[in-house]
């Protein structure tokens, strides 16, 4: 009984804390900076980059509540290049470093940082945020 307590426990642990696969999947969002500032060279437009950490119960809150919000997920796309990235990859220059999860960097194809947002926010406040962002 242990045994499978324990194991269930591990699962539900590793699905709670993993980079969300609907962000990438369904919303299309990029893994890699690479790939990602590629696209924003390519489409004009800046970078939006969500830095996670697996053990970041607010990273998996804002990815749920806020970021795949229909009205939130379709300003992301129309105006920005998406990417989430964990914390302890190598999947972006470490010059956009985050000691605070989640973080949200505005990068512009130029790789200069437009804006960078701490913490947690929720539809409300991250909608104004990326309208704020996109003008600039």
């Amino acid at each position: 009984m242990r045994k499978v307590l324990l194991s269930l426990f591990v699962l539900i642990c590793t699905n709670l804390f993993a980079i969300s696969e609907d962000l990438v999947n369904e919303l299309a969002y990029e893994t890699t900076y690479s790939k990602a500032l590629i696209k924003a060279k390519k489409e004009n437009k800046s970078i939006m980059m969500f830095i996670v950490q697996d053990s970041c119960p607010w990273c998996r809150k804002m990815e749920k509540q806020t970021l795949k919000k229909s009205n939130i997920a379709s300003l992301i796309k129309r105006d920005f290049i998406p990417l989430i990235v964990d914390e302890a990859s190598n999947n972006y220059p470490k010059k956009f470093q985050a000691k605070v999860f989640p973080t949200t960097y505005f990068i512009n194809k130029n790789e200069e940082i437009v804006s960078k947002v701490l913490g947690y926010k929720n539809k409300k406040e991250f909608y104004y945020i990326l309208k704020e962002a996109s003008s600039k």
